[in-house]
């Protein structure tokens, strides 16, 4: 019989890779979803319910569920959205675990590298202790770890991965920045010398299938490459793979902080983040370095 996979959160840009490994690894794929359909489990993470016919049993349990932190300004409203839609899809997902209803021998939810804050060209690695707790978006992390690592408690083994930032032509960070219509610019951010720690797509769905195949790795890492590049050699490694080449310029923080408000800690916050764990378990990236990410994915 094939491997069972239960994904929360399976329809968006992460969710969407990795069922596409899944696949090709020869896995059934099952997604956690608000609306019904074909492979799909209808749930409420805001009720704390999931329409389950008796007990269900998967091989592993990818909980990629949260709403986008950069689709809208961060107002009050939005940064309740963010926290309660990480906090709500873990605790209904442990609830229906501790019942019984849902059964796995592995657990795998996400996490922000966001929850290191601003560290300048310091290397982080799972160990730097997370300063500055009271600010929301690292409270949210915070929280929204503690509330995978229950999981643990029910004896299953769990894997929480602090994903960087994710590069993918159809999404994210790369998207944005390539999407200024009527201008043939590109942008960094200030100075351009924060540190963004970065990953691509494919290796995101290959390491978290790394995880669950692998009965040795639990705990906690980071999901980065082995190479972080500062903002600016990010936008000026873009501009060496796309054609017609365009203008490389910075953009003062003052406008920055006006267009995004308090949504633009995400690009200037500087991360320097080691991949050294996940690599010393065993992980091998296909794409190491930003050249050879970029190359594939604006080739």
């Amino acid at each position: 019989m094939k491997k069972q996979l239960l994904i929360a959160g399976g329809s968006g840009m992460i969710g969407t890779a990795l069922s596409e490994e899944a696949l090709r690894l020869d896995w059934d794929v099952t997604i956690l979803s608000r609306y019904p359909g074909k492979d799909k489990i209808v749930w409420d993470p805001a009720s704390g319910s999931i329409e389950l016919e008796g007990q269900m049993n998967f091989d592993a349990i990818v909980n990629l569920a949260g709403a986008n932190i950069s689709e809208k300004r961060w107002t009050e409203k939005r940064k309740k959205e963010i926290y309660q839609s990480r906090i709500n899809a873990s605790t209904t997902i442990e609830k229906y675990l501790t019942k019984g209803q849902l059964t796995t021998p592995f657990y795998l939810g996400v996490s922000g590298s966001g929850i290191h804050g601003n560290n300048g060209s310091k290397i982080i690695n799972e160990e730097t202790k997370i300063d500055d707790q009271d600010n929301w978006y690292i409270k949210t992390c915070i929280d929204w770890e503690s509330a995978h690592r229950k999981m643990a408690t029910l004896d299953i083994r769990t894997v929480i991965l602090r994903l960087c930032i994710v590069l993918s032509r159809k999404g994210g960070a790369l998207k944005e920045i390539l999407s200024t219509p009527g201008f043939p610019v590109l942008s960094f951010f200030g100075s351009g010398k924060q540190v963004w720690p970065w990953i691509h797509l494919s290796d995101v769905a290959r390491m978290i299938f790394f995880c669950i195949l692998n009965s040795q790795v639990t705990g906690l890492f980071l999901g980065a490459s082995p190479a972080p590049v500062t903002n600016k050699n990010f936008t000026r490694t873009i501009n060496q793979y796309i054609s017609p080449k365009r203008i490389v310029i910075g953009v003062p923080k003052f406008m920055v902080s006006i267009i995004l408000g308090e949504m633009h800690r995400v690009v200037f916050d500087s991360c320097n983040a080691s991949s050294e764990k996940i690599q010393r378990a065993g992980f091998e990236f296909n794409f190491p370095d930003i050249e050879a990410a970029l190359r594939n994915l604006l080739k």
